[in-house]
């Protein structure tokens, strides 16, 4: 499904489509036709945000195909940080993949997305001045 090639993924197009409009982002459509995600890695895919989560029919939504998705991403990338940042509506989702181990954490400890991301008020835990999550230089 996911080719490796000295240590850097190649999506497949069975499962990735890249976004049309934005660079480097990939569409994971391996639980289509009931949901799909926006995936956001880094240049060699360690670092991976998982974004635009959708399950399309409401009257499928709390029947498992989210985790099933998040899941098969964590299982296309094992290695790789998983993270998301979240809204408070869907935080209690998103702390049970953590739970789980298919995402290593949640990005965001606000309620309301801060624009301002140098605001130690909104973003007391963030690891540097930016919103996506880099790696410092002594855990390369």
């Amino acid at each position: 499904m996911i080719q490796i090639e000295k240590r850097k993924y190649r999506p497949n197009t069975k499962y990735f489509v890249e976004h049309q409009n934005r660079a480097g982002w990939w569409i994971f459509q391996g639980s289509f036709p009931y949901a799909i995600c926006t995936i956001i890695p880094n240049k060699d895919w360690s670092i991976i945000e998982i974004h635009h989560v959708v399950v399309f029919n409401e009257h499928q939504r709390r029947k498992g195909h989210g985790t099933k998705m998040i899941s098969r991403i964590r299982r296309f990338f094992p290695e790789a940080t998983i993270w998301v940042d979240t809204w408070d509506h869907s935080r209690p989702f998103w702390q049970k993949m953590v739970d789980k181990k298919y995402v290593d954490f949640i990005g965001n400890d606000y309620s309301w997305p801060c624009f301002d991301t140098t605001c130690l008020v909104c973003h007391p835990n963030r690891m540097n001045g930016i919103r996506r999550f880099q790696r410092k230089e002594d855990e390369a």
